[in-house]
């Protein structure tokens, strides 16, 4: 792009960093020092297999491997939740962080299919967009995989953001699949925050019902596992 038009978009669109909402060039996605700020999940941060920091591969996944982009706490939360409120930048960030992870993993790269995990129809009315697609998008149009929002679907629920770790293992129950053969299919879950696992192994779970051969788990951020009581 040439100087006038990034002159143009800086005068009538001006972009800001989606973390703390300062003014930032128009091809950045998140402030310089908002950037230091995040915590990149390194090989050894997180289990190669379940994504937790804390492994949780004992209570029967369904996804063979998964991969995250930050560790859920300061500058990551906060871009996740402006994610959530309508400032997609992050997600834009989230999916090109991710794609760079994917890419350099050959079991993970080689998938056939993107799947972003499903929001309600009513929930999507409210927010307009689906954050997990948004990354998913980003992903696929990086990495040349094809993305399909219409083989997974959830109804109406409780948000699971709202939920402790035994109730969102029971509300995962809203998601379903459309009948569909998936048949040797390696499939990429894609969601914007990997919290119990419930979600993601819920998910994975109905695409190995329709034939899936191998499952793997994207998400822009992993959490700590949160003790009960």
């Amino acid at each position: 792009m040439n100087k006038f038009k990034a002159f143009i978009l800086d005068l009538f669109f001006p972009n800001r960093c989606p973390v703390c909402r300062e003014f930032i060039e128009y091809d950045k996605f998140i402030c310089e020092k908002c950037g230091e700020k995040l915590n990149f999940c390194k090989a050894d941060d997180i289990c190669p297999e379940c994504g937790k920091q804390e492994c949780i591969c004992s209570e029967n996944m369904h996804y063979d491997k998964a991969v995250a982009a930050f560790a859920y706490e300061d500058a990551a939360r906060l871009g996740i939740l402006s994610l959530k409120d309508g400032h997609k930048e992050f997600g834009y960030y989230l999916g090109n962080i991710l794609a760079d992870m994917i890419e350099k993993n050959k079991e993970i790269s080689e998938a056939d299919m993107i799947i972003p995990v499903p929001m309600s129809a009513e929930r999507l009315r409210e927010r307009g967009y689906n954050q997990a697609e948004i990354i998913a998008e980003i992903i696929s149009d990086r990495l040349g995989i094809e993305i399909n929002n219409k083989i997974l679907y959830k109804k109406a629920s409780e948000v699971q953001h709202s939920l402790n770790r035994e109730q969102r293992m029971k509300n995962v129950s809203a998601f379903g699949i459309n009948q569909i053969e998936l048949s040797g299919k390696k499939i990429i879950l894609c969601d914007d925050v990997l919290t119990t696992g419930s979600t993601l192994n819920r998910c994975a779970e109905l695409l190995k019902s329709a034939g899936a051969a191998d499952v793997y788990a994207a998400a822009g951020a992993t959490t700590k596992l949160k003790k009960e009581g």
